[in-house]
Formats: C-alpha cells, structure tokens, sequence
C-alpha cells in the first residue's frame, strides 16, 4: 500500500513536470517566434490556446484524483518553471 502511494505521487510530480515542460518550452519557443516570425498576434494567441488546453487536458486526470495530488502535480510544474527561468536568464524573476 506504501509503495503503490510513493509511486502515485512520484508518477503525478512526473507527469507535473512534463505537462511543466510542455507550458513552459511551448511559452518559451513562441517567445523567440514572435520576434523573427508574421503575424505575432496569431502565433501568441494560438500558442495561448494550444498551450492552456494541453494543460487543461493533461491536468483534469490529475484534479480527479484528489486536491493532493493536484498540488503535487502543479508542484512539478513550478519546478520546471524555475528550472527554465534560471538556465535561459541565469537568475529568478
């Protein structure tokens, strides 16, 4: 029973750390678009669409579980948040 939890929580911070990965990279990837590409409100606003519904999508599994395992899940995506945030700008915001 321990181990079937310790699992479940160390899969939901993985799974928060790539939906993390996704939000993020995806923000970072139309960021550096917008500057060298046409049609910036375009590309920001379908970026904010795709961005926030595989959010949405991969995040419902995770609230249906419990509210602890959405904090874990949006936990992994903090991380990530400053992981990236401090390999692209060298210090936090």
């Amino acid at each position: 029973m321990i181990i079937e939890h310790s699992l479940a929580v160390i899969g939901t911070l993985l799974w928060g750390i790539i939906l993390g990965l996704i939000y993020f990279g995806g923000l970072w990837l139309t960021v550096r678009r917008l500057t060298t590409g046409k049609h910036q409100a375009i590309v920001m606003l379908g970026s904010f669409v795709i961005r926030n519904a595989l959010m949405v999508i991969g995040f419902f599994p995770v609230i249906r579980q419990g509210w602890q395992y959405a904090l874990i899940c949006l936990a992994g995506i903090i991380i990530v948040r400053f992981i990236l945030i401090h390999r692209i700008h060298g210090r936090p915001c």
